[in-house]
């Protein structure tokens, strides 16, 4: 079960919005709520800005942290009044009437199966999704998910790569090569043209599934 953070909170809503149907532009205007709000002094320096173009497909994929000063700007109790204004006022504006209650449904689902979330903060959640206040509900779980901590070992925004993966696709590679001597075996045509053509298949195979693994994770969002 996915963690409740802010890709996954932009995953859940993003699909019942009216004008912001690609995920980079419901993030931004998500990011919104907070781009307001001033940091304050102690907060100058601090490169207040929105992310954009692969820094935030990189936060999307959960692999970057949304950035501090953005998350910073939400702490203060004016700050969350503002956000939860913006969401009554433009956000839920946003929300197809007819597709609301299944981003209300995504967002229980990542409430209740997220076992990260303190109990006493569940609950709040669980107890705003019932109120009349829907602006408000979606605003809370917003700013809660904004400031949630991505995973330690993906935080350098770095490919991991699944070694499970890579041996899997080597020894189906391999396999794909005996396979196909097999068949030329048992039709009498194995030559060193053969050999060598298996061999290269199978060598090229191999790269293209690597090829495509790396593509699918690295593609835009």
């Amino acid at each position: 079960m996915p963690e409740l953070n802010f890709a996954t909170y932009v995953d859940a809503v993003r699909p019942a919005m009216i004008k912001h149907a690609e995920k980079q532009d419901a993030a931004i205007f998500l990011l919104n709520s907070a781009s307001e709000q001033k940091l304050g002094e102690e907060a100058k320096g601090k490169n207040y800005t929105l992310p954009d173009g692969s820094s935030l497909n990189r936060v999307l994929r959960g692999v970057l942290p949304v950035p501090e000063s953005i998350r910073y700007a939400t702490a203060k109790p004016e700050a969350v009044e503002n956000a939860a204004n913006y969401f009554r006022n433009e956000v839920v504006q946003d929300i197809h009437p007819q597709l609301k209650d299944e981003a209300t449904g995504r967002l229980l689902s990542l409430i209740r199966g997220d076992f990260t979330i303190p109990e006493v903060r569940r609950e709040s959640l669980l107890t705003l999704s019932q109120g009349d206040d829907y602006g408000l509900f979606l605003s809370e779980t917003f700013l809660y998910a904004l400031n949630r901590p991505i995973n330690p070992n993906q935080g350098d925004g770095h490919q991991i790569i699944s070694i499970p993966l890579l041996v899997f696709l080597f020894c189906f590679s391999i396999a794909i090569y005996g396979l196909t001597m097999f068949t030329f075996i048992k039709m009498n045509a194995v030559s060193q043209a053969v050999i060598i053509f298996a061999f290269f298949f199978s060598v090229v195979l191999f790269v293209f599934l690597i090829g495509f693994y790396f593509f699918l994770w690295r593609r835009d969002i």
